[in-house]
Order: C-alpha cells, then structure tokens, then sequence
C-alpha cells in the first residue's frame, strides 16, 4: 500500500500542476485545460513528439535487427564460453551512461575519431557535420546505450528453446529457414517484444542523449527539461510528462499480452 502511494502520489501531483495555470514563476490555482490543448497544438511539441516518437522506432527497430545475431548467437552457440559472453554484453552497465554518452561526443566530434580517421585516410577533405548534434547522432546514441536491453530478453528466450524441437524439425526434412522461420523465431516473440518494450519506453523519455549530442533537436524529454528549466513554466512541463506518461503506458499497454515479464530474465 505504502508502495502504491509512493507511486501515485507524484503522479496525482504531475496531473493536478498540468491543469493548473504559472504567471510570474508562481503557480496559479485556476483550473484549465489550456497547457494540454498546448502540447497537442503547439509547433515546437508538435515537432518534440513527432521527433521522439520517429527516432523511438527506428532505435527500437535496429537494436533489434542488431540485437537478435547476437543473442542468437550466445544462446545457441555460446556452449561453455556463453557465460563470459553475457558478461561482455553488460560490461556497459559498469560506467555511468552519461560517461558512455560524453565518449560518443568525443567520437563523433569533428576532431574525433571517425572525422580523423576519414580525413587521414583521404575519404573526405573536412570534417563531416552530420555525424554530431543531429537526428542521427541521437539515434546512434540511444541504439548503443539501449542495446543490451533487447539482448538479454532476446536471449533469454532464445536460451529456453526445446532442442528437441528443433532437432525433430531437421528429421522430418525441414531446411535451416524452415527451422528458424516456423520455430525459433516465433517462440522468441517473447523476448523480442519484452527488448522492443525496454528500448521503446527508454527511448520516449531520454533525456540525456538529446541534450549531449543532439544539438538541441526538439525531443520530449529535453521540452519537459526545458520548462521546468529556463522555460519557467512547471505546468506546461507538467502537462508535456503526463501525455508522455500515458503513451508510454498504452504501448506498454498494447504490448504486455504478448509476453511475460517475470519469466523473461
């Protein structure tokens, strides 16, 4: 019960600021619906959401893509060394990930390793500018730091396959497409929708990758930071959380049925 109040009591507090009106750095207690009827048609939320939810997907989508090799393989051919294999994917989760975050600024930089590398071996003349505070940059950031978690799901699953199964398909004269398309890629839509759960939700509220090495791309999270920052209007913040909130709980929503989350590590 404690617990729940914990949980709610923040929450209740986000909803009841979000309807509520700021002048002069004071909150003022006159109920009004205009800070939501603001993040559905202000341009500049407009674009943060469009933003966020675009770059969402794809990172989701291509940690995926990455992701399933990788899990495949430590599950399924990992044999004795699938211990140390686990270990070098959460080898990340041993530093601070605003340090992993500041590394990709240095390595995307116009002086850092890629720019120097393509300039030394004659590819480009200057520096490229896209590699650093765009949409792309973003992206990469938030595919590498959300990575192992849609490893680990993937794996998990993928680990707890029947060989059996699989060794009963080949009898029967099934080809390794076969057996990956009518087998193991459908029992491992637990673990795939469990990582695109992780990767999507954390994806939405980032903050710190838009803010480090997106160059001041309109996302959510940094709208949200924004004005409850320099922005001096908590409502409207407020207001920008909680629809924010109820999307991720909809996809979360929509996506539950499809796995189990306690069996999943």
């Amino acid at each position: 019960m404690l617990e729940i109040l914990f949980f709610l009591g923040p929450v209740l507090i986000m909803f009841y600021i979000a309807v509520i009106q700021m002048e002069n750095l004071q909150l003022v207690h006159e109920f009004s619906l205009g800070n939501y009827v603001e993040v559905f048609t202000g341009s500049a939320n407009q674009e943060a959401f469009k933003t966020t939810a675009f770059l969402s997907m794809l990172t989701t989508f291509t940690a995926a893509v990455v992701a399933y090799p990788f899990a495949y393989f430590i599950a399924r051919r990992g044999g004795r060394f699938r211990n140390q294999l686990l270990i070098l994917v959460m080898i990340p989760f041993w530093t601070n990930y605003i340090v992993r975050v500041y590394g990709w600024q240095v390595i995307l930089g116009s002086e850092g390793i890629f720019n120097s590398l393509f300039i030394w071996l004659g590819v480009i003349d200057e520096p490229i500018g896209w590699l650093l505070n765009t949409n792309f940059s973003i992206w990469l950031g938030l595919t590498y730091l959300w990575l192992p978690f849609m490893i680990l799901p993937l794996y998990s699953s993928l680990e707890k396959i029947d060989e059996t199964l699989i060794e009963a398909a080949y009898d029967l004269g099934a080809t390794r497409r076969a057996v990956f398309k009518r087998i193991i890629l459908p029992l491992s839509i637990p673990g795939l929708v469990g990582g695109t759960i992780f990767v999507f939700i954390f994806s939405m509220g980032a903050y710190i990758v838009p803010s480090m090495i997106g160059g001041g791309q309109l996302f959510v999270g940094t709208r949200i930071a924004h004005e409850f920052g320099i922005g001096g209007d908590w409502a409207q913040g407020a207001a920008l959380g909680s629809v924010l909130m109820l999307v991720v709980a909809g996809t979360l929503w929509s996506l539950m049925g499809y796995t189990d989350m306690e069996e999943m590590f």
